[in-house]
């Protein structure tokens, strides 16, 4: 019973490749390395909007001075309450 295109294995040096889609190696590296490309330029874009987000939030309080503050606060309140 045959799954390929190979019937005898018992001269298996004269065949080359049995993979499938033989050839097309750079063809597939090439839209790897597109995905893996656009996939990072996406990826800094939505980084770059939620560290955006971030910036305003902390400017809303006060700035990072005050908000280090208040963090600082809490975190001495959370030692002196256990």
């Amino acid at each position: 019973m045959a799954t390929g295109p190979v019937d005898n294995w018992l001269n298996i040096d004269t065949f080359g490749a049995i993979y499938p889609f033989v050839g097309s190696e750079v063809l597939l590296a090439i839209v790897g390395y597109a995905f893996w490309i656009v996939w990072h330029i996406i990826q800094m874009k939505k980084e770059d909007a939620e560290f955006q987000k971030d910036i305003e939030n902390i400017k809303q309080q006060g700035g990072p001075g005050k908000v280090l503050e208040d963090e600082s606060r809490r975190e001495i309140e959370d030692q002196v309450g256990q």
